[in-house]
């Protein structure tokens, strides 16, 4: 029950996501907009002298003109690990929900934004980590089949873990990259880099996440992806500071 409630809290920093069907006729029928949706579902199974199982899903709803862009994402991943002789173990539970905002300066690559994150992570035992903050950022590269662009901003985070509860301040770098490579096939890298302002050097965690994906049908693609998640400061001791994740499933465009 307690990870069912974070599942829910986290999905309201993705709201946005699911109002995008919703108003996906009109938005076709405006000059200059694009919608993209998609989720994403991927299973793995190991039986014999390991038993492993873990589910992924990955929700993504981005909406592109020439005045602002609308990203938003919800990353859920569940897993159990054990043997023959043991009982099985959770060894993945996380919940990912952001949005973000990006204004564009008319002609002007630049861009300025606000960011809304909220994480679960059952095995680093943080309950809620919460970020909202302004960003500025750039665009290298802004065209139909290529995308680049770099983000600056400041966060505001309230954490609740196992052990304690704080908030602070801190300081986020992001970087993103969309390549498609033709019609039916894309690839993409996002990293992002973020630090308490108060402990920069002993206090930061980062994100990594990078893949492929090739359609198979009108609709319906297959993906194979990376996700690296760093944290300088576990809450658990038995916790890796990198935490790799290589993920492959099926994804659906509607």
């Amino acid at each position: 029950m307690k990870y069912i409630k974070e599942v829910v809290l986290a999905a309201l920093f993705a709201a946005p996501v699911a109002g995008l069907a919703q108003d996906a006729g009109a938005a076709e029928a405006e000059t200059g907009v694009k919608w993209e949706r998609n989720v994403g579902l991927g299973a793995t199974f190991r039986d014999g002298n390991t038993q492993k199982s873990l589910f992924t899903m990955n929700l993504k709803g981005d909406r592109f003109s020439d005045d602002f862009d609308l990203i938003n994402s919800l990353y859920a991943e569940y897993g159990k690990t054990g043997t023959p002789t043991t009982s099985k173990e959770q060894t993945e539970g996380q919940v990912r929900g952001q949005s973000e905002y990006r204004f564009k300066f008319g002609d002007s690559k630049m861009f300025a934004g606000a960011y809304v994150v909220g994480l679960h992570d059952a095995i680093k035992r943080i309950r809620f980590r919460g970020k909202l903050g302004p960003s500025i950022g750039y665009y290298f590269i802004d065209e139909d089949d290529m995308k680049l662009d770099a983000t600056f901003g400041l966060n505001y985070v309230y954490e609740r873990t196992a052990s304690n509860e704080r908030t602070y301040g801190e300081y986020r770098a992001a970087l993103n990259y969309l390549w498609k490579i033709t019609d039916r096939a894309s690839y993409y890298l996002n990293l992002e880099y973020n630090a308490n302002m108060e402990e920069v050097d002993t206090d930061n965690n980062g994100l990594l996440v990078t893949g492929v994906r090739s359609q198979v049908f009108e609709s319906l693609s297959m993906f194979v992806e990376l996700r690296d998640e760093y944290d300088n400061l576990p809450d658990s001791g038995v916790a890796e500071h990198n935490d790799i994740t290589v993920l492959a499933g099926l994804s659906y465009d509607f």
